[in-house]
């Protein structure tokens, strides 16, 4: 695998928030309570959702471009957001190696993609997880390839540290 490559790998930390969650087959989940249902003096429960958009504020119609809803119950309100925030990162964390094949396998084709990662509980709106990809992802017929924009600032730097100071 060429540097480039491996780099775009390493460095698409969000992308990643797919990769173990995709790769893993559905299984199928038991009935969970919605947003209207208590436990005891708990409050109201819902699931948690990790999506992924094109950009780190979309709009409150756009759907994501990948989710998955791992089957963690959360209750809703702050404790809640924080827990699924906090395992939407680390599946994005934990998935680094694989993410950029996962997603060019499903996306097919994209150019210049950095993904932004989002949560969502119960049935509130999708939060920005505070991550979005450091570098852009491009896939050509479901296979992950190096960026226009990669190669530019590869080839800058190379000549760079060629340079005499």
């Amino acid at each position: 695998m060429s540097s480039l490559k491996m780099l775009a790998c390493i460095n698409a930390g969000l992308i990643l928030l797919f990769g173990l969650t995709l790769a893993l087959p559905e299984q199928e989940q038991p009935p969970q309570p919605d947003s209207t249902t208590s436990a005891g003096d708990d409050g109201p429960r819902g699931n948690c959702s990790c999506g992924g958009f094109p950009t780190a504020t979309p709009n409150a119609t756009q759907q994501p471009l990948l989710s998955q809803t791992p089957g963690l119950v959360v209750k809703c309100g702050d404790e809640g957001n924080n827990t699924c925030k906090n395992l939407c990162t680390a599946l994005a964390t934990a998935t680094k190696a694989k993410g950029p094949e996962i997603l060019c396998n499903r996306l097919n084709n994209c150019d210049e993609l950095k993904l932004s990662a989002f949560y969502k509980i119960c049935d509130g709106p999708w939060v920005y997880a505070d991550m979005t990809a450091e570098e852009p992802l491009c896939c050509e017929d479901s296979k992950v390839k190096t960026c226009a924009s990669t190669k530019t600032v590869n080839a800058t730097q190379t000549v760079d540290a060629n340079t005499p100071m």
